[in-house]
């Protein structure tokens, strides 16, 4: 079982600027300027939520429970595996070797395997595994269209509607329409 993900390198800025998110929106003033980049960084963590991908490059620590966990990491897409660590029997941390596994990032379903010949080394019962990578699409202009286009969506959504929307009050289905733009771009955990 895989713990929360947690940045440790965050992303150098939003895969959606301020200036590209007005021109959406049609604002042509910088007096909502703060609120409007508040929203872009909301929108594109909604949708790294709900996709369990990231979207520009940052770095990342990922914990779980056991070496079988390893087949299916928990976030897409990774770039680049930088250490896995465990603790040995002996309580002492080690940093495993890459002449143990094989990296596979294959786009929404990376992953760990054994090489041929080798085996898991044991480790410390109840003791995590620790895997730190490089993570997201990459910088501004590698996300999907459709990923970009759904936190367009979710950005004027929540400009145009700063208020919980009350009962009987109209709303158009963007909450369908974002889902059915990230439908294909999520991340399945096995």
């Amino acid at each position: 079982m895989w713990r929360p993900v947690v940045v440790t390198v965050a992303p150098a800025a939003e895969p959606l600027t301020t200036a590209d998110a007005k021109a959406h929106l049609r604002v042509d003033h910088s007096d909502d300027d703060t609120l409007i980049a508040a929203n872009v960084a909301a929108a594109r963590a909604h949708v790294e939520a709900r996709t369990a991908t990231r979207l520009y490059t940052q770095t990342v620590s990922m914990k779980a429970d056991s070496w079988d966990d390893l087949a299916n990491l928990p976030l897409a897409p990774v770039q680049s595996i930088t250490s896995v660590a465990y603790v040995d029997t002996a309580g002492t941390a080690q940093t495993l070797s890459t002449d143990y596994y094989e990296a596979r990032l294959f786009g929404l379903e990376p992953g760990l395997a054994l090489k041929f010949g080798q085996s898991w080394p044991p480790m410390q019962d109840r003791s995590l595994l620790t895997v730190v990578a490089v993570v997201g699409y990459g910088a501004a202009g590698t996300q999907p269209p459709e990923v970009m286009h759904a936190i367009k969506l979710v950005v004027g959504d929540m400009y145009e509607h700063r208020e919980t929307v009350g009962a009987g009050a109209v709303s158009l289905p963007v909450a369908s329409t974002v889902d059915a733009l990230l439908a294909n771009h999520r991340k399945h955990l096995i």
